[in-house]
């Protein structure tokens, strides 16, 4: 008797994608990224054009190397007050009203909903990035996935 084997086809990026995505538009301004971020309970938001064509990425830690950069400008300017609170509080009013694109990452690590989910882990392992958003051909915004995805499809049960 012969064995037949039987491949099992990869698990693909759209069976785990969010597809109910929080985004900003990219007129949007940090103080709209900052509560959407807050009160999406989110660490990443794409960031798209008037055609819903992604053109970058927002993330905590593109908000905290804005906020570093601000605050030493104003240190070497000004180093008297470097410890004062309300140095935060002037970063966050000053730069509230900027644009999601001065802060934005402009070239985004991207994937199709079709591609192995592996190939997706290894593009965060590679980039070291925690969210990928997902695009048709035209750069249209369909998904995203972050290492949350990952966590949830490893803690339900096979």
């Amino acid at each position: 008797m012969g064995t037949t084997t039987t491949t099992q086809s990869p698990l693909l990026v759209s069976s785990v994608m969010q597809h109910r995505l929080v985004k900003l538009h990219e007129n949007d301004t940090i103080q709209d990224a900052v509560e959407k971020l807050n009160d999406n309970h989110v660490s990443a938001l794409p960031v798209v054009n008037d055609d819903d064509q992604l053109v970058g990425i927002l993330t905590v830690t593109d908000l905290l190397r804005l906020v570093q950069d601000a605050e030493q400008s104003l240190e070497d300017r000004m180093t008297i007050y470097e410890n004062c609170y309300w140095l935060t509080e002037l970063i966050r009013d000053t730069l509230g009203n900027n644009e999601v694109t001065t802060a934005m990452s402009v070239k985004p690590i991207t994937a199709s909903a079709d591609e192995p989910l592996e190939r997706v882990a290894n593009l965060m392992l590679d980039h070291k990035v925690h969210h990928i958003p997902i695009t048709t051909d035209g750069k249209q915004l369909v998904g995203m996935v972050s290492s949350l995805d990952f966590v949830r499809l490893a803690a339900t049960p096979a």
